[in-house]
């Protein structure tokens, strides 16, 4: 470069210590710095400052070996995809399906219950679900500087276990988040959002619920596959609301779409947090552990979804071998400093958030109906 420093070379010089510098094609720079304990935070600083100035800064190579590129800050190109929302039309579909099996169960055990009332409580419900998903990561991307992204919601089989209208979420990057702790952050505000909302719904359709008009015994549901054990959140959770409750006569059982829209909630979060293959979880544990441990875990995770449950998450764990082969290539703007140790504890607690929610495997205890 010139003897003369730049503006841009002395706003780089305020915030790290340059070692080369080179003029790139386009008038883009690139220089060779160093790399201190402080560096993620001057990157994020150094971001503000090159803002007004037109450049876009992106660290990469590794501590010992740092080098920092100034790229032309252009407004983002290029058609949407509509992949997601093929398959978004395709989960609706699910959705819809999933709302008609649930109301010919109810119809089973409250005969006189209006086919509609469980129709649109179970669908609604469980579109909120989904919904709170996306809203959540896209909120966390613009607070956290994350970039946007496209979340793609995987169609379920409703008329195979485990009775999904979503086998889950996957997500893919169309621009360069900030650093692995802003991608973190985004990623798992989705099934936050997802359990806390699915809490709320939990608890409004428990309180509201009604006794069937029938027992489960003459309901003709015997021998059908109808429900599912509670996981340890709901069985706490209803312990909790069990003085704002009604009692259930033995023999019936307790009848609320809501409710049972809600349990399609926890499942999604168990799903969504193992750290396997381009689900959220994956997306997780690449930004911890890096892609080489993240995809052991995420055969890891397949594992014990081939052996949980007999063969009823045997879906899901086919889906997530075939995503396997697509490995997580993070994009970062700061690809150098790591995820805070904060975060990685966090991502462990997740993994153990995501086993409190899975229903109690029926190969390991059958509870008795309430």
């Amino acid at each position: 470069m010139s003897g003369q420093p730049s503006e841009v070379e002395l706003v780089v010089g305020r915030h790290f210590s340059v070692k080369q510098s080179f003029v790139l094609p386009g008038g883009e720079l690139e220089f060779q710095v160093g790399y201190g304990p402080a560096a993620k935070q001057d990157f994020i600083a150094l971001k503000k400052a090159l803002s007004p100035l037109g450049y876009r800064p992106e660290l990469t190579g590794s501590p010992e070996e740092c080098v920092l590129t100034l790229r032309k800050a252009e407004a983002a190109k290029g058609k949407l995809s509509r992949l997601p929302v093929l398959v978004a039309l395709f989960t609706a579909a699910a959705v819809v399906v999933s709302a008609l099996l649930q109301q010919q169960i109810y119809q089973a055990l409250v005969p006189s219950w209006p086919p509609y009332v469980t129709f649109f409580g179970f669908a609604v419900t469980v579109g909120a679900i989904l919904g709170a998903h996306e809203l959540g990561q896209r909120l966390m991307a613009r607070s956290r500087d994350a970039g946007r992204a496209s979340s793609y919601v995987i169609p379920g089989l409703p008329f195979i276990p485990p009775y999904l209208p979503s086998m889950g979420f996957v997500a893919s990057q169309r621009e360069p988040a900030l650093n692995r702790d802003s991608l973190f952050d985004t990623i798992i505000a989705g099934p936050i959002a997802v359990l806390a909302l699915a809490l709320v719904l939990f608890a409004v359709g428990d309180v509201t619920a009604v006794q069937s008009a029938v027992t489960f015994a003459s309901s003709g549901l015997n021998g059908t596959t109808v429900t599912i054990n509670p996981n340890a959140i709901q069985m706490a959770f209803g312990t909790l609301l069990g003085p704002f409750t009604h009692s259930v006569a033995n023999g019936y059982v307790s009848v609320s779409p809501i409710e049972d829209g809600s349990v399609i909630g926890f499942i999604l979060v168990f799903i969504t947090l193992l750290p396997m293959a381009s689900y959220d979880g994956g997306l997780l544990a690449s930004a911890a552990w890096g892609q080489r441990t993240a995809k052991v875990a995420s055969y890891l995770s397949i594992l014990v979804l081939l052996v949980l449950d007999t063969w009823t998450y045997w879906p899901i764990a086919i889906v997530a071998l075939i995503l396997v082969g697509r490995p997580n290539q993070l994009k970062l703007q700061d690809d150098v400093s790591p995820l805070s140790k904060s975060r990685r504890w966090v991502l462990v607690g997740a993994i153990v958030l995501a086993f409190l929610c899975l229903p109690i495997p029926q190969n390991l205890a059958t509870l008795p109906l309430p």
